[in-house]
């Protein structure tokens, strides 16, 4: 073995030297004895085979624990199949007919080709998260290093991801264990890279990354920050752009506008350094201030139960093809979907505010959020604790902070602290659904400091206490010549409950069924004014271990009176004695007319009181009310009118069967539409209606309070359940068939007092003042087969001319009142014979 050099270390000038076999360096003495080189050569023999031994072995280990960590994680990642035909997803928008957003389904996208986008964009996204992307083949061994380093030597993680893990993150990890997803991305990132060149990856990239306020992909973040394409944005816009993806939530130019100038110039000085752009340009660009705003259009008119409706309508049609930029016009009315929301919220709250007060909704302890010596509170912390409680159908939570004789100070989630006065903070306790407790004297007997409440400031300004209700409620309003669902709400909150009750809560509908009763009544020979005995009735069954005594509401019983008033008073034994008149079949038969299954209908007296074992939707009630309002028809309820793509092609139109006989075409480039199903004859309908419009008309009619709203032209039908667990009211014009239920989700009472004609009658009452502002009055001509004959009040039958005590009533061709018997009045001629009344 030769080496050149100096052994001795003299400094000499070198010269060639060899060691030979005895250790002997040439003319030297022995370095070592021969003992000891002996020993060391042992030594060195057996060292070196343990090395090349754990050397091996470590090989194999590696080797092995890198194919087990293969074998376990090939199966979890996806194919890049998923990558190279990846299908961008756009929301799924949805408005109303007259153009007001509803809802968006999905996140913001709009694709753009690799070659379209902006070379500074791409520059800046490199040169920020990926400098070496095109020489690495999807790990960056260096900024792997790199991070191993710091995680041992610091508290400093950068994590090392090159643009295509991230790419891998994005699209097919969710938050897991972050050793695991670490090794997915690494692994998924090399097969990536082996199947897609790097335009394509970097297309994939710039199209789905995340940049906040829902924007996926630099174009659509381009138009939600900046109202233009990102092909116009200037230098300084596209470095913003590239710094969001780092922290596209809490970093964006809207929500960490801080954050966000000091990432951008982060940024441009990495441009800078990296050569892709000049001093000139950089200093231009550093110097610029945050341009960005909110351009994205927001939702006009959150309407959450309607809208996922359509959604779910759409995804068993479409599938999830509707997340590729289905546009959707519905039938929704946005002034009318407004005003329904709107009623029925205040509606609830008077109904929860007449029951009483339930207490604190939780509590905070506010000596734990604090700040300083002084025990200031920490608003900031205090708003993180009430954020957790969310707001709720504009009801927005609060603590209490301060309490005084007859007034308390509460802090809101955005630490503003504002007082409520004993007007607004004066509640009787609730003790149960019927009984409140003594009318509170001091704030102190209603809340305590650190109570967390729902607050809400009224018309005046002021705010007041109110808490979450638990009572829920349904509007539905379609238009009975078409079945176009105008207005929708299905509860108090969807955010609280999806439950759509206005088209999921089947529920007895009570005395809101009694005309469907009468309207087969007429159908077989009963008229308006037919006599019916309101007086008890038993009923004997071999299966009940007691006989039945069912009563009226109000417990009285007036003895005979006609068809007419007693359907306006609701009156229940003349409903059970009308329906036993005609027989279970015959009414049975007639109603399925309406749209109800009838399989599992009664057929004893429930039926006529709408108990038992019936259950129909706030939906199915409205359908079936829009056939006395458009004259007999039975339409279908629909909420889709139309769906486009984004290109504005047409997916799908809607075409249903309307109230018409016949039915003309609107102009001559337009077929003439579909014609709905004849159900009852229109004389049956006509009658029916001035029947439901004494409802409201009559003195004693249970709607009696919609006179208020001074039209002539709307009709309806209060009902309510025993023991008041469902109340309804269910109401038309004929231009707009509405239906409102209130109750419970899981059936309590709601309460004595609470009837329909109560809280249902109220929101219907608030939601027609407005939805028919501008409608004119409706009179609704006589048709064929309608006679309009004058009887006596007492007897219902045709009256002589010089009766005082007669008025008109509509009848049926075919179903004439009789005449009284005899040639002269007096008392024969007004006396009721027991054979006259049923």
């Amino acid at each position: 073995m030769s080496f050149d050099g100096d052994p001795t270390g003299s400094g000499a000038k070198p010269s060639r030297w060899r060691l030979n076999i005895s250790g002997r360096w040439p003319g030297k003495r022995p370095l070592v004895d021969s003992s000891r080189l002996a020993f060391l050569r042992t030594l060195a023999k057996y060292l070196v085979r343990d090395i090349v031994w754990l050397g091996a072995v470590g090989v194999c280990a590696s080797t092995l624990g890198l194919a087990s960590v293969f074998l376990y994680l090939n199966p979890q990642i996806p194919t890049t199949e998923t990558y190279r035909h990846y299908r961008f997803e756009t929301p799924l928008r949805i408005f109303t007919a007259d153009g007001a957003l509803v809802a968006e389904f999905g996140n913001r996208l709009i694709p753009i080709d690799f070659d379209d986008v902006p070379k500074d964009f791409v520059n800046a996204l490199l040169n920020t998260e990926d400098k070496r992307f095109y020489d690495h083949a999807g790990i960056d061994l260096i900024s792997l290093a790199n991070d191993v380093v710091d995680l041992f030597l610091s508290d400093v993680r950068t994590g090392a991801s090159t643009v295509t893990m991230q790419l891998a993150k994005q699209v097919s990890f969710g938050p897991e264990q972050l050793m695991i997803r670490k090794l997915k991305e690494m692994l998924l990132a090399l097969k990536i890279e082996r199947e897609l060149t790097k335009d394509e990856i970097l297309e994939l990239y710039v199209n789905i990354m995340a940049f906040g306020k829902q924007a996926y992909g630099v174009q659509a973040a381009a138009h939600t920050y900046y109202g233009r394409p990102v092909e116009e944005l200037n230098l300084a816009q596209l470095a913003m752009l590239a710094g969001i993806i780092k922290k596209p939530t809490a970093g964006n130019p809207i929500n960490g506008p801080e954050w966000a100038l000091d990432r951008r110039n982060l940024v441009l000085r990495r441009m800078r350094s990296q050569d892709s752009i000049d001093e000139t340009a950089y200093q231009e660009a550093v110097a610029s201030p945050i341009t960005a705003a909110v351009h994205q259009r927001g939702i006009d008119l959150p309407a959450p139960y309607p809208a996922e409706w359509v959604r779910q309508q759409l995804i068993e049609r479409y599938g999830t093809d509707i997340y590729t930029g289905f546009v959707v016009h519905t039938t929704l009315d946005s002034k009318r979907q407004a005003v329904a929301q709107r009623a029925l919220r205040n509606g609830v709250l008077d109904y929860d505010i007449r029951h009483g007060f339930r207490g604190p909704e939780g509590r905070l302890a506010l000596d734990a959020l604090t700040v300083g010596e002084g025990g200031t509170l920490d608003a900031s912390a205090v708003g993180e604790a009430l954020d957790a409680f969310g707001t709720s159908g504009g009801l927005e939570p609060a603590v209490v902070v301060q309490i005084g004789e007859r007034r308390i100070e509460v802090m809101r989630v955005n630490g503003e602290i504002v007082g409520i006065d004993w007007d607004g903070l004066r509640w009787a306790p609730y003790l149960d659904t019927d009984r409140r407790g003594p009318t509170p004297q001091r704030a102190a007997e209603i809340v305590s400091r650190g109570d967390v409440i729902r607050v809400l400031l009224d018309q005046e300004g002021a705010w007041r206490l109110r808490q979450l209700p638990e009572v829920q409620a349904a509007l539905v309003a379609l238009d009975p010549r078409t079945g176009a669902i105008e207005a929708l709400v299905g509860g108090w909150d969807f955010q609280a409950t999806q439950f759509n009750h206005a088209l999921q809560a089947a529920r007895q509908p009570g005395s809101g069924f009694k005309p469907f009763v009468y309207s087969a009544a007429l159908a077989n020979g009963v008229t308006p004014s037919s006599m019916f005995l309101n007086a008890p009735l038993v009923f004997e069954d071999d299966n009940l271990e007691m006989v039945y005594r069912p009563r009226n509401d109000s417990g009285e019983f007036s003895g005979p009176m006609r068809l007419r008033e007693a359907l306006a008073q609701s009156i229940n034994m003349v409903s059970m004695r009308v329906m036993t008149s005609v027989g279970a079949d015959p009414v049975l038969d007639h109603v399925g007319n309406f749209g109800f299954e009838t399989a599992n209908l009664p057929n004893d007296v429930q039926l006529a009181i709408g108990g038992g074992t019936m259950l129909f939707t706030p939906l199915d009630m409205a359908r079936a009310y829009a056939v006395f309002a458009n004259g007999g028809f039975l339409i279908e309820p629909n909420i889709i009118s139309r769906v486009e793509r984004l290109d504005g092609s047409l997916v799908f139109e809607g075409r249903h069967p309307e109230a018409c006989e016949p039915c003309v075409a609107p102009d001559d480039e337009s077929p003439a539409p579909l014609s709905a199903r004849r159900v009852i004859d229109e004389a049956n309908a006509f009658i029916m209606d001035t029947l439901l419009r004494d409802v409201i008309t009559h003195p004693r009619g249970t709607g009696r309070r919609a006179r208020e709203l001074d039209r002539p032209d709307l009709a309806g039908k209060t009902g309510t359940t025993d023991q008041s667990t469902d109340t309804w009211f269910n109401g038309y014009h004929p231009s707009l068939a509405t239906t409102v239920w209130v109750g419970f989700s899981d059936h309590r009472p709601t309460g004595e007092g609470e009837y329909g004609s109560r809280t249902p009658l109220t929101i219907w009452m608030d939601f027609i003042r407005v939805a028919l502002a501008e409608e004119p009055v409706v009179e609704r001509p006589i048709p064929d087969g309608v006679v309009r004959v004058k009887v006596n009040k007492a007897t219902g039958r045709v009256a002589r001319p010089d009766d005082a005590n007669a008025l008109f009533e509509y009848f049926l061709g075919e179903s004439l009142p009789e005449r009284a018997p005899g040639d002269a009045g007096g008392e024969e001629r007004t006396r009721v014979r027991p054979e006259d009344i049923f």
